[in-house]
């Protein structure tokens, strides 16, 4: 905190937060979340995806065809983005939109066989990122993080 007279200064990145902010567990959340999907949109640059393609690809193929609207709902991605990111799969050939065989007004998003080798490679890539992102961390405290995270984020499900 600035003393009366100095003008605030912004932390620089990496420099030490304030105290208010070095134990407040949402706020660590989200900027350790900020920094896997900054880590995640790098390393999966390699073949031409973001980590929300790469996302999309993995439910269409693991989950099955899906509409944009669910797609959304699923990953929290606005109706204005989930449409740029299909766009993009879709001319790229690695997705492709199909009439909704009982809702004639919705589409079905698929992968196409390129966008199955797409997800399969992008997998790949986030087992390698996720590994390095929790280098840090021995074994048995990566197994701890991964049980507290799946209770908070069931508790938040279940509210």
């Amino acid at each position: 905190m600035a003393e009366p007279g100095q003008a605030y200064q912004a932390a620089e990145p990496g420099s030490e937060l304030p105290p208010s902010m070095q134990d407040r567990v949402p706020f660590l959340l989200y900027r350790a979340a900020e920094a896997s999907h900054a880590l995640a949109n790098q390393m999966l640059a390699q073949i031409g995806l973001t980590a929300r393609q790469a996302g999309i690809l993995t439910l269409i193929t693991e989950s099955g065809p899906m509409t944009q609207k669910a797609l959304g709902t699923a990953l929290r991605i606005d109706r204005t983005t989930m449409v740029a990111l299909v766009d993009d799969l879709e001319a790229r050939g690695l997705a492709e939109r199909r009439r909704h065989p009982r809702d004639r007004r919705a589409f079905l998003v698929t992968a196409t066989p390129l966008g199955q080798q797409a997800k399969t490679a992008a997998i790949r890539i986030l087992d390698h990122q996720q590994q390095r992102f929790l280098a840090p961390l021995g074994q048995q405290d990566r197994l701890l993080l991964a049980d507290l995270l799946r209770r908070l984020y069931q508790g938040q499900q279940d509210q």
